[in-house]
């Protein structure tokens, strides 16, 4: 190896480094904004010609702030203001207080006194910790408006981004042609087998419990949304805690109705759809995608629910093309 060659590998190496070093901290960040990029590039191309480039992105930034990130945010500032109220109101809610009867009549057993000094000790570490949470509240901060910037900057260039991509790339046309081909219809598949089926799953599950007065519908909603993407698990923890709920609370006649619906509609909406949307079009086995979303969910955190089974996936489609030019096999 030349010495130009050489140093040239090492400072691109050392740059590499340091680069990943600085994406670090906001690399959830990152990846969430080219994920939904990603997502609405599509609507970026169709939109561009019409009212220009900077235009639909800002406008498509606003959309999704619209119907994701003012969502989220107001569901994390009720979330924080009411935790305050856990240490006093817990006992009191129709969940608890069913659960506390249902656990003495069956084990004899009071569980109210443990869960009160469980409370306490938990205030107490929240407290103790409020520095903390304050420098996580400055963290998420940064992130969403880093989110927002990195989002609108893929959109308007992001066709200049994978341009710049395939110039870098030490392949054949033909053979990145085919790997963005497969990267692009394997994202979509895992995209809409875990996003839009759960979504719809929880949807439905929802359905259920807002039809049977379960308290706090909406928010076990939202809970399903995100199990349902987490397969093995799914929305069988809430459906079952409602169950438990109902027949404690004395309507047995609604339990029956909520496990036969779950067993019925709910369920025919995930097999069904995730069926034909996951195995038809991404052919990804079911263990693979567990396998997925839980390593990339410790190691990336909540986006790598969505990042793991894409990533698994992209490197399944790449073994595939390059086996099918180079004749691996």
């Amino acid at each position: 190896m030349k010495a130009r060659t050489a140093f040239a590998v090492v400072l691109v190496g050392t740059l590499a480094v340091l680069s990943i070093l600085v994406v670090r901290p906001f690399l959830d960040y990152l990846l969430a904004a080219m994920l939904v990029a990603f997502v609405l590039t599509p609507a970026q191309r169709r939109l561009a010609p019409e009212i220009g480039e900077r235009v639909s992105a800002l406008l498509l930034v606003a959309v999704t702030v619209v119907l994701f990130v003012g969502p989220a945010a107001f569901l994390i500032r009720a979330a924080l203001e009411g935790v305050g109220d856990v240490p006093t109101s817990l006992s009191e809610l129709p969940t608890f207080q069913s659960a506390e009867r249902f656990v003495e009549r069956t084990f004899g057993v009071q569980i109210g006194p443990q869960v009160s000094g469980f409370i306490e000790s938990l205030g107490s570490m929240v407290a103790e910790r409020s520095s903390s949470l304050a420098s996580t509240g400055v963290h998420v901060f940064l992130g969403v408006l880093l989110f927002l910037f990195l989002l609108y900057y893929l959109l308007k260039d992001g066709d200049t981004l994978v341009r710049w991509a395939k110039d870098v790339t030490p392949l054949p046309e033909d053979v990145q042609n085919r790997l963005y081909g497969a990267a692009e219809e394997v994202t979509w598949a895992v995209l809409k087998g875990h996003v839009f089926v759960a979504s719809l799953q929880g949807f439905v599950s929802g359905l259920g419990l807002f039809a049977l007065g379960v308290p706090d519908a909406a928010f076990w909603t939202v809970v399903m949304m995100f199990l349902a993407m987490v397969p093995i698990v799914g929305v069988a923890p809430v459906m079952g805690g409602a169950t438990i709920y109902l027949v404690v609370e004395g309507r047995p006649l609604a339990a029956a109705l909520l496990v036969v619906y779950g067993m019925t509609v709910v369920a025919i909406t995930d097999d069904y759809l995730r069926a034909l949307v996951i195995d038809k079009e991404s052919s990804l086995h079911s263990g693979v995608v567990l396998l997925g979303v839980f390593g990339a969910a410790y190691f990336l955190g909540a986006i790598g629910i969505f990042v793991g089974p894409i990533i698994l996936a992209l490197f399944k489609a790449t073994v595939e093309v390059f086996e099918e030019y180079y004749d691996l096999a």
